[in-house]
């Protein structure tokens, strides 16, 4: 061996040093990704819950002229059961009904997961003679 050569390593102190800040590094990487995999969810049943409310609101505006009042029922979409419950009341044109749609997951209570606000008019007949 040559006698001006040294090798030269890494210390235990320089290694555990090394492992503390990669576990902090990996630390933040899951906390972020649990948290981008909540949000995604949310954002899932808020489309889910929006294209219900969208649904309905299309069934009362393609029906006959709305009653005043609320009613409620249950829709399968996605797979899930979604409760939504719907308030029509007039407003101060006499031929615009406002529909107040709330849509939440079947099995959970409490605030909505979303609050929908359409309006319907009233329909004239087109073959009605004059």
């Amino acid at each position: 061996m040559k006698s001006g050569c040294k090798q030269k390593a890494f210390t235990l102190l320089e290694v555990l040093v090394a492992l503390a800040i990669l576990t902090m590094g990996l630390g933040t990487v899951i906390k972020v990704a649990g948290g981008q995999a909540a949000q995604l969810a949310y954002l899932k049943n808020k489309t889910i819950a929006l294209w219900v409310a969208n649904n309905k609101a299309n069934e009362i505006q393609l029906a006959n002229w709305p009653g005043t009042g609320t009613s409620s029922g249950h829709e399968l979409m996605a797979n899930q059961e979604w409760r939504w419950k719907v308030k029509v009341s007039n407003t101060a044109d006499k031929d615009l009904r406002r529909l107040d749609i709330e849509v939440n997951q079947a099995d959970t209570e409490g605030e909505p997961v979303i609050r929908f606000i359409a309006f319907t008019g009233k329909r004239s007949d087109k073959n009605e003679k004059k």
